[in-house]
């Protein structure tokens, strides 16, 4: 990964802003909860024309990433657009929110038969709406001995099924539904090192070192540490998300984890990184 290369766009409808032509910067925050993401992008210098242009519910795209390897770090619709004059410049702020909300939204009204699972519920539930499932995975497979009624918005009637009975996560992540055992991360294979990315801050501590392995290799200590949280940063990596699991090997910190919650936040000169917020494994 060639970290020196920074790339990014923004596509606002039909239109693709590129960081080689426009200064822009974007903050993307996520969390492993059913909330869904959102973003703010900040650009510079628009034509009053294209200005004009913007305008809500248009799609929103943010890539980012660096020379042959980008990718989505956010995909929905905008929500609030302003415009700014400061200076001689000209700041647009765009604000944006995952679509997957309007679909979620949108209403149901069904009833199960006797003996009908919770899989089968919420199988036929996302047939309805039609939108892509990167994971479906119950930690418990829910038997209705006396049937099911789902009516109200189908998010809530998921949430219900997919959380509350089945102990699983419901996560929406760039669009996409993840619905697995939330004890366990999305994984992709991502290690983290000072090689690859991890930034390592002169305020860590070397007490908080967590040992991967068997709960009969790690020390009392290092026991103690399983209910902490940890906060890392890396240079912005467009993979890392909400429940993803990363490996982290460092001086200070050694094992995998989960990330909670984080934020992608790039400009052309300043901050381009992903910060973390992780949980043991």
């Amino acid at each position: 990964m060639s970290f020196w290369m920074r790339q990014a766009s923004v596509q606002i409808g039909g239109a693709v802003y590129d960081m080689d032509d426009f200064y822009f910067e974007f903050e993307v925050p996520f969390e492993d909860t059913t909330t869904v993401q959102t973003a703010t992008v900040k650009i510079h210098n628009l034509a009053k024309s294209t200005r004009d242009a913007i305008k809500k519910d248009q799609p929103m795209i943010i890539n980012a990433g660096y020379e042959g390897d980008v990718g989505a770090v956010f995909v929905g619709k905008i929500s609030a657009c302003s415009h700014q004059h400061s200076g001689t410049d000209w700041i647009t702020t765009v604000s944006a929110m995952s679509a997957m909300e309007e679909w979620l939204s949108s209403k149901v009204s069904k009833s199960y038969a006797q003996g009908t699972t919770s899989q089968e519920i919420v199988s036929d539930l996302l047939n309805l709406l039609g939108v892509e499932v990167g994971e479906f995975s119950l930690k418990q497979n829910k038997v209705y001995d006396r049937g099911k009624v789902c009516s109200g918005k189908v998010k809530d009637c998921l949430k219900a099924v997919v959380v509350d009975d089945c102990k699983s996560r419901f996560l929406i992540r760039n669009d996409t539904i993840i619905i697995n055992d939330p004890d366990k991360g999305v994984q992709n294979g991502i290690l983290l090192t000072p090689e690859s990315g991890l930034i390592i801050s002169g305020q860590e501590k070397q007490d908080t070192i967590i040992a991967a392995g068997a709960d009969s290799q790690k020390s009392s200590g290092e026991k103690n540490d399983e209910g902490k949280t940890f906060s890392r940063d890396c240079l912005l990596n467009y993979h890392i998300g909400p429940s993803e699991q990363v490996v982290i090997q460092s001086e200070t910190l050694n094992g995998t984890f989960i990330v909670i919650k984080g934020k992608h936040t790039g400009s052309p000169k300043g901050k381009w990184l992903t910060t973390m917020e992780l949980k043991p494994a």
